[in-house]
């Protein structure tokens, strides 16, 4: 390896451990709405400790995903990547209202939900890349790729617009906190503090904030109210139930 590739692969290092320690900073003040609504429920430190673990879950990996599809110009896998999440934003506020006026059990709710998010997100991403032909397969014509772009973003409009209901209000609340956080995680200029972060360090540090959650989440009352209380900022633990 010559000293231009060690000092390129270097730099991909330090961004990427800058970028994920900017992504867990980002996901303190992004679990606040949440967690305002459980400390008056269950206050407890271990209630911060997991709603930051679970908010740390989704705007790390996702901002860096925004910030390395901004660099490259956000090219076509990214362009369908986008348009899959916003597609199945509606269909997945709808059926989280539904699951919420009839799953008596929370925890299970969350965890049955976190399970159909995931495959219905796969669905929604995997047609987007057939769709606006991210795969490298060739797509439909392009007055339907551009059909499609609109029915996504209306897709995510409208799933806006459930939330601006007086009972979706605190999840569209919390939609719009995770929204910020990835938005800061992702295009935001990392502060020189965080820049000279060491990519093991940060993994460790972040290992040991999910494991410290996952550990609380032996206690099946502070599970009921994190899943009933905040259930868009606990989705990304909500799966573990209540414990094991």
């Amino acid at each position: 390896m010559t000293r231009a590739e060690a000092a390129t692969v270097q730099a991909g290092a330090v961004s990427t451990s800058a970028g994920l320690a900017l992504g867990i900073a980002s996901a303190v003040p992004a679990s606040l709405p949440g967690l305002l609504r459980v400390w008056a429920d269950t206050p407890s430190p271990l209630a911060a400790l997991a709603l930051v673990a679970s908010t740390s879950l989704l705007i790390a990996p996702t901002g860096l995903w925004l910030r390395r599809a901004f660099v490259q110009g956000f090219p076509p896998t990214d362009q369908a990547l986008a348009c899959g999440v916003s597609l199945s934003a509606l269909p997945l506020a709808l059926f989280g209202g539904v699951l919420k006026s009839t799953t008596h059990h929370r925890p299970l709710g969350g965890a049955t939900f976190a399970v159909a998010a995931l495959c219905l997100l796969a669905s929604c991403v995997g047609l987007a890349f057939r769709v606006l032909g991210a795969t490298g397969h060739g797509a439909v014509k392009s007055a339907w790729r551009n059909l499609f772009t609109l029915g996504c973003g209306l897709s995510l409009a409208s799933a806006l617009l459930l939330g601006l209901s007086g009972a979706a209000r605190p999840s569209l609340v919390d939609f719009l906190a995770l929204a910020a956080g990835v938005a800061v995680a992702g295009l935001v200029r990392i502060p020189g503090w965080l820049a000279r972060s060491k990519l093991p360090v940060v993994l460790l540090g972040w290992v040991g904030l999910l494991t410290c959650a996952v550990v609380s989440l032996q206690r099946p009352e502070l599970v009921r109210s994190l899943t009933t209380q905040a259930p868009v900022s606990f989705a990304a633990l909500s799966w573990l139930g209540g414990g094991f």
